[in-house]
C-alpha cells in the first residue's frame, strides 16, 4: 500500500524527510540526470542504513547479537513497535528509490526515443536524397501477353424459354377458361 506524504513525515526525521522531499512529483520531474543519480544514491544509503537497524533489532528480539541500544529497559511490546517503525522507514525509502528510478528510466526512455526520432530523420531523408538524385526508370513494356486460353464453354447455353413462347401459357390458360365458361 502506498505510504502518504503526512506519513512519511510522521515516520522521518527532518533530515530524512529533507532528504527524501526532491523525490516526490513536481520536484522530481524538474531534476537532471545527474541529479537523480545522486539523489537514488543517497536513498539507497538511507535504504542500507535502514535495513540494517531493521536487521539489528530483528537479531537481538531473538536473543542473538548486540541488544539494540535503548532496548534492555523497553518493554518487549514498545521492541516490536520500535523495530515496526524502523521496516515502515526503509518502506519509506524504498518507495523514494522506486521513484526516483522509475523518472530515470523514463528520462533515459525519452532520449533514446529522440536519438531513434533523429536517425529515421536523417534515413529518411538520405533516401528521398537518392531517390531524387536517381534517373527515372520508365522501361519498355516488351512482349505483351498471347490471346490467352480458349473459351471452353457450351456453344449452346440455355438462356431461359424461347421468346416466342413467353405467354403462350397464360393464353391457353385463358382459351380454356372461356371454353368451359361459355
Amino acid at each position: 500500500m502506498a505510504i502518504t506524504r503526512k506519513e512519511e513525515q510522521r515516520l522521518l526525521s527532518h533530515e530524512e524527510a529533507q532528504l527524501l522531499a526532491p523525490s516526490h512529483h513536481p520536484e522530481l520531474a524538474a531534476l537532471s540526470a545527474e541529479e537523480l543519480r545522486a539523489l537514488a544514491e543517497r536513498l539507497r544509503a538511507a535504504h542500507r542504513r535502514a535495513r540494517d537497524l531493521v536487521r539489528e533489532a530483528q537479531r537481538s528480539r531473538r536473543g542473538k547479537g548486540v541488544p539494540v541500544r535503548g532496548e534492555a529497559v523497553a518493554t518487549p511490546r514498545a521492541a516490536t513497535a520500535a523495530a515496526e517503525k524502523l521496516s515502515q522507514k526503509k518502506q519509506v525509502f524504498a518507495a523514494g528509490l522506486r521513484r526516483v528510478n522509475a523518472q530515470f528510466a523514463r528520462k533515459a526512455e525519452a532520449r533514446q526515443q529522440g536519438r531513434a526520432q533523429a536517425r529515421n530523420a536523417q534515413a529518411l531523408r538520405e533516401a528521398l536524397a537518392r531517390r531524387r538524385a536517381a534517373r527515372p526508370h520508365h522501361p519498355q513494356p516488351g512482349r505483351t501477353a498471347g490471346r490467352g486460353m480458349r473459351d471452353t464453354s457450351p456453344v449452346d447455353v440455355h438462356l431461359g424459354p424461347d421468346p416466342r413462347a413467353i405467354g403462350s401459357i397464360s393464353q391457353a390458360t385463358r382459351n380454356n377458361q372461356a371454353r368451359r365458361d361459355g
